[in-house]
């Protein structure tokens, strides 16, 4: 669970630094247009406004000149704490009306100053023309403090809003980071416990093989159990071939990313070629298989897995089953998919092990199991393979009535 944990703070962090730096580029960029727009609106205002005092500039010795202007106009009138100044053609400044502004003849942002506190201007000038000859400029200014204020405001609630948005993402991520890393988890479970269980598998041969190699090291311990010996290392040997051979099969038909070659085939006679294969284990145990309204059908198929599923469906029939007892096998198809259902006369599984059969190793009766040869890897097969075909498979059982597993298929 450590690890999971540390996965998901990983997660949660890099997901939080990335709507962090989308949050950041957003605000930045929200910011410099909020800024622009304010910016503009003021230069509208100043536009309009040097519009407006431009025709009431007099020219008076050659000099341009407002006195008049400024006698009958109140600056306060305006919705615009501004500035008008006067420049002559060598830019010096001749007349200044208003609050105090920068003395410097410039368009755009200027800085100047209000006892000790740095304040922004911003500044707009024309030429003064008289008699097609430019005679100064009239330049008219304006404080921008509101509207920097505005801005700081802004900025500070974008960057107030961005812890909080870290946690808040970070919050949701962590907990989204649960359903993520689930499927790793469940994973990371199974595969320990396949890996324990392939070893528990393993280590009974293994272990077998190991205690006849000791006694084969001492000629002169065997006596009469040479035979013994041997058989007990074929035995062994066989449980790691069909162990081997599970655990390829398994593997095969859980690989998703890998193509199976599908072709039709004919569900009724593979499965009498199934039967007729494991008809002599059955008939050493005097088991009968009726195989009864099983459909003539086609379906497009891995013929390999399809063989699989039906193989040991009806291997553990016989091996569940009591000696002298029956297995029935029968089917039915619609338009899209065909169904065949195997039922044995044996023991039957309770509901509790009914939710873990299709497990790895699992097995319901083990000592059972590993006496006639389950590697427990049968059922798990089964579902991989029919998974594998889109299809479904189902049991039902009593104990004590015997087994019926269902596998559905489409035809397609």
């Amino acid at each position: 669970m450590k690890i999971v944990n540390r996965i998901r703070i990983r997660l949660a962090l890099w997901f939080v630094a990335v709507v962090i730096i989308i949050y950041a580029t957003g605000a930045f960029a929200s910011l410099l247009v909020f800024q622009s727009g304010l910016t503009g609106s003021v230069d509208i205002s100043l536009k309009d406004l040097i519009s407006e005092i431009r025709p009431s500039v007099r020219v008076v010795d050659n000099r341009p000149t407002l006195k008049s202007w400024a006698e009958t106009t109140s600056l306060r009138d305006s919705p615009l704490l501004t500035t008008v100044q006067l420049y002559g053609p060598s830019r010096r400044l001749l007349e200044k009306y208003g609050p105090d502004g920068v003395n410097e003849l410039a368009n755009g942002t200027l800085t100047g100053r209000r006892g000790e506190k740095p304040v922004n201007f911003r500044s707009m000038n024309i030429p003064v023309l008289f008699q097609e000859k430019s005679i100064g400029f009239l330049q008219i200014q304006v404080s921008t403090e509101v509207q920097d204020d505005a801005i700081r405001q802004f900025a500070m609630a974008e960057l107030v809003i961005a812890p909080l948005l870290a946690l808040g993402v970070g919050g949701a991520a962590y907990v989204f980071s649960g359903t993520v890393v689930a499927p790793i988890e469940k994973s990371n479970q199974l595969l320990r416990r396949f890996v324990a269980d392939a070893g528990h598998e393993l280590n009974t041969p293994v272990a077998t093989i190991e205690g006849c190699l000791e006694t084969l090291k001492e000629p002169s311990k065997l006596g009469d159990m040479s035979d013994e010996i041997f058989e007990m290392l074929e035995r062994a040997s066989d449980r790691l071939r069909h162990l081997a051979k599970d655990l390829i099969v398994l593997a095969r038909v859980e690989d998703l990313e890998s193509e199976l070659s599908r072709t039709q085939i004919n569900l009724r006679d593979l499965a009498e070629s199934v039967v007729a294969e494991l008809n002599s284990a059955a008939s050493r145990r005097s088991i009968s298989i009726n195989m009864k309204e099983f459909p003539d059908v086609a379906l497009v198929a891995h013929e390999e897995s399809i063989h699989e599923i039906l193989n040991n469906l009806i291997d553990n029939a016989i091996k569940y089953s009591e000696n002298g007892g029956e297995i029935d096998i029968s089917g039915r198809a619609t338009d899209q998919s065909v169904s065949f259902t195997i039922t044995d006369c044996g023991e039957g599984i309770s509901k509790d092990e009914l939710e873990h059969i299709f497990d790895r190793f699992y097995r319901v009766d083990k000592s059972r199991s590993r006496s006639i040869g389950g590697s427990g890897l049968g059922l798990s097969i089964v579902k991989a393979a029919v998974r594998r075909h889109r299809g479904q498979i189902s049991v039902e059982s009593e104990p004590g009535k015997g087994s019926s597993f269902t596998v559905t298929l489409p035809t397609g």
